[in-house]
């Protein structure tokens, strides 16, 4: 049962680096799952959440967003002042359960002696400013500073593993966003530049690992990250590009930049490469390249067809071998609507140079439901 674990509160990560204030009325309901197929080694996991945002709730200056993921709640509370939407300020936070445990790999191979269970809690507050401009894509600046407590337990298999000292992690974030994504498996527009870059300091924070061979930690550590993405519909057909990358100073495994499995948008620091095991690379640098092509089949059920292809070029934190590595994989899905309107996709992808029994090759299919309200 230890291993049949649903890392539910991956997406709440993702929400406070928006970079902007999202007034548009959602109630989202998702779920996602991916497991390795053919005689691998993967943790079975997966999310869910329900996400709620309301503009002008639950007074006319302020909108309430709100990600409940069973286990974990957070909630943002953004006043616009005076009552304008171009300046926010606003007030966040967030906690729960397994929030920030890690299933860590090696060539292919479930460290399950490494592997521990997290939990989080956190404050934020934050200033977002609109920034006007002649194109009808939005710009957007936002300033974060928050307050993280991390708390961590023991699986049945880390007797001889020193956990990570429960610390309090202090965060200086500062983002830009030019353009957007639409959210949703449906979308099928968008352009968006994004840049974010931040600052963090752990209290009380001490070395990590196997017994008698901890890993290096740092108190303080930095991370960078830019991309470029669009997506453009052409007809029945919707093309999706994006590249970018990430640096990190001062990385480990906590902190490093995970990459990997069919899942998408999981949180600000995971990224889709399919094929491999959701989370299995751990990376202080790394490039990121990925491709999509979906062509509606029919319009019964809305039936889609997906082809993807991802490129990455890693350089991996302990207890991977610290080395660069190229990463690439390959991958096809559907996508239909399904009874009461809920979207559903089903994917397979191919880790080409991923490391199983000896041999490259690696083989993941994924699951994902979407209802809109």
């Amino acid at each position: 049962m230890t291993r049949l674990r649903f890392l539910l509160p991956l997406i709440v990560a993702a929400v406070p680096a928006l970079a902007q204030v999202d007034i548009e009325h959602r109630r989202t309901l998702a779920f996602q799952s991916g497991y390795a197929a053919m005689d691998a080694d993967e943790a079975l996991g997966g999310v869910a959440y329900f996400w709620f945002n309301e503009n002008h709730y639950p007074t006319t200056n302020t909108a309430l967003r709100v990600v409940y993921a069973g286990i974990y709640l957070d909630a943002e509370l953004s006043y616009f002042v005076r009552g304008n939407t171009n300046t926010a300020a606003g007030l966040a936070g967030g906690g729960g359960m397994y929030s920030d445990g890690l299933s860590p790999y090696r060539d292919g191979y479930y460290l399950k002696e490494q592997t521990w269970y997290g939990d989080s809690a956190n404050v934020r507050v934050f200033l977002n400013q609109t920034i006007p401009n002649p194109t009808p894509l939005p710009m957007n600046l936002r300033g974060t500073y928050a307050l993280t407590g991390l708390f961590y337990r023991r699986t049945g298999d880390t007797e001889h593993y020193t956990l990570p000292s429960d610390h309090l992690v202090q965060t200086l974030l500062a983002e830009f966003r030019f353009g957007g994504i639409e959210p949703g498996l449906t979308a099928r527009r968008g352009a968006e530049l994004y840049v974010c870059a931040e600052a963090n300091y752990r209290n009380g924070f001490a070395a990590f690992g196997p017994a008698g061979s901890e890993f290096p930690v740092e108190s303080e550590y930095e991370r960078l990250f830019g991309s470029l993405a669009l997506k453009l519909p052409v007809k029945d057909a919707t093309v999706y590009g994006r590249i970018g990358g990430g640096s990190g100073e001062h990385i480990d495994q906590i902190s490093a930049w995970k990459l990997g499995g069919n899942l998408l948008n999981l949180d600000s620091y995971t990224f889709t490469v399919h094929g491999y095991y959701t989370r299995e690379i751990y990376a202080e640098d790394f490039a990121i390249a990925n491709i999509a092509l979906s062509q509606q089949l029919t319009d019964w059920h809305n039936l889609t067809g997906h082809l993807y292809a991802d490129y990455a070029y890693a350089h991996t934190v302990a207890p991977q071998d610290g080395r660069w590595h190229h990463y690439i994989g390959i991958g096809a899905g559907v996508s239909f609507r399904a009874l009461g309107g809920t979207d559903v996709l089903l994917s397979y992808g191919y880790g080409v140079n991923a490391l199983r029994d000896g041999r490259h090759g690696s083989h993941e299919i994924a699951i994902a439901l979407e209802k809109q309200f």
